[in-house]
Parts: structure tokens; C-alpha cells; sequence
């Protein structure tokens, strides 16, 4: 990459964060005056904002989809390749994420992540993942959508890591959907290695960005947790492959 072209990168992410600052705090501030149910109010504008900062960085978001997917309490499972697949769901699903606790203390997304009522995972903790389990489960039973990415981390390319269970154990037994996404993006464009801030450098540096969204068909969580986890594998295989056709 030539000089000018880094510093254009460099100056179009700098502008996207500039403008992901300045929304948040006018969101900060019109939720602060807010009569009605702050929780409905505060998922809209943040879906709102969430959509915007995919426009501002050059997002083209091809769906593959039945379209609008169900409403109500919802388990979506993803495969999870770039920090934007968390404001991509987000914008899609509303609801909330579970995430690796260090988001937390990332600046502006970790204060959205608070307010969006994420669930923080330590992953060296195991009294942390029951914790989130039990998370999940409340948030579940209360009708709320609630987002993971099972194979437990951001891999590059395509292929499927195994499913952790925990989420599927969570929902057993409840009247929910368990919603399957698959997601592809350009080489290269994954988080893998990059801090954050590199890797979201990276991502709104460029012109357009196109990311391919297949959303299947979805299922109960009836039966054994494990059984479930396999088919949303299978499925989750599939649905990237109908993303990546997307590009």
C-alpha cells in the first residue's frame, strides 16, 4: 500500500470514529430526557446508531434472508470473523451479545456494549461461563434476543470451529428460536492478529466493504443440548457458503 493511500485509510477511519463519538454522545443525551421504557428506547437508538456507523463505513450488506426474521425471545448463533459482526447482528437482531469481558473497556463500543445490557464471559474463568449461562437463560425467559458467536473466538475464512454448548444448554427447555446467520467477508478483512483499533482502522479505511448475511431457518431447543449444537453447526456451515455467494 502506497503512503497516500495509508493516510486516506488513516483519514476515513479517523472520521468514522470521529462521527461514532459524536452519535454516541447525542444518543447518550436524548436517552437521558426520555420518559417511556429507557430498555425499548435505548435498543432502537442503538440499532439506529449501529446502522449508521455501517453506512458511514462503506458497509454493503447483502441479505440472504426470509425477511423479517421472527420476533420474540430469539438465540441467534453466528460464526464470528470481524468486530463487525457484532454491530451488523445488532443492527439486525437488536436484543443482547455475549462477549469476551475485555470489550468492556474498550472506548465507545465497550459503554455501548454496556448499555445494550451485554454479557460478559471471562473465558479463563469457569465461574464466569456459568455465570453467563444463567445470563443467558434470564434473558431468554424475560423475551429478549440474545447473540453468540459459539466458536468462541474471531477465526479467518470460512471454515466452522466446533460449537461451544453452553448458549444451547441455556436455552433448553424454553419456548425460543434458535436462529442460525452465517457470515463472509473479503480476505483479509477478518480480526485475527490486529489490536482493535488496527483492525477497525482496516475495516472503515476502506471505500466499500461487502458482507455477505444468509439467516436460516430456525430451530426449537428441544431434546439434548449436544444434538442441537451439531445441527447449528451443519446449518451455520451452510448458511456461509449462501454469504459467501452474496460477494
Amino acid at each position: 500500500m502506497s503512503r497516500w493511500a495509508r493516510l486516506l485509510r488513516v483519514g476515513r477511519a479517523s472520521g468514522a470514529l470521529a462521527w461514532t463519538a459524536a452519535e454516541f454522545v447525542a444518543l447518550e443525551a436524548k436517552l437521558a430526557v426520555e420518559s417511556e421504557d429507557i430498555d425499548a428506547r435505548a435498543e432502537r437508538e442503538l440499532q439506529r446508531w449501529c446502522r449508521g456507523l455501517l453506512r458511514i463505513g462503506g458497509v454493503e450488506l447483502r441479505l440472504d434472508a426470509a425477511w423479517p426474521p421472527a420476533r420474540g425471545a430469539r438465540l441467534v448463533i453466528a460464526n464470528h470473523r470481524s468486530a463487525y459482526d457484532i454491530v451488523i447482528l445488532y443492527a439486525l437482531f437488536g436484543g443482547s451479545m455475549l462477549s469476551r469481558a475485555e470489550v468492556a473497556g474498550w472506548p465507545i463500543f465497550g459503554h455501548a456494549a454496556r448499555r445494550s445490557r451485554t454479557i460478559f464471559v471471562d473465558r479463563a474463568s469457569p465461574q464466569s461461563g456459568f455465570k453467563a449461562i444463567r445470563s443467558i437463560r434470564e434473558a431468554l425467559q424475560r423475551g429478549r434476543t440474545v447473540t453468540v458467536f459459539p466458536e468462541g473466538t474471531t477465526f479467518p475464512g470460512d471454515e466452522l470451529r466446533p460449537f461451544a454448548a453452553g448458549a444451547f444448554a441455556a436455552a433448553r427447555g424454553l419456548d425460543v428460536d434458535v436462529v442460525p446467520v452465517g457470515l463472509a467477508y473479503p480476505a483479509g478483512t477478518e480480526y485475527v492478529e490486529d489490536t482493535i483499533l488496527d483492525h477497525l482502522a482496516n475495516l472503515t479505511g476502506r471505500r466499500r466493504l461487502p458482507v455477505g448475511v444468509a439467516v436460516g431457518a430456525p430451530r426449537r431447543p428441544e431434546g439434548r443440548p449436544e444434538r442441537l449444537v451439531r445441527a447449528c453447526e451443519t446449518d451455520v456451515a451452510a448458511l456461509i457458503e449462501r454469504a459467501r455467494a452474496q460477494l
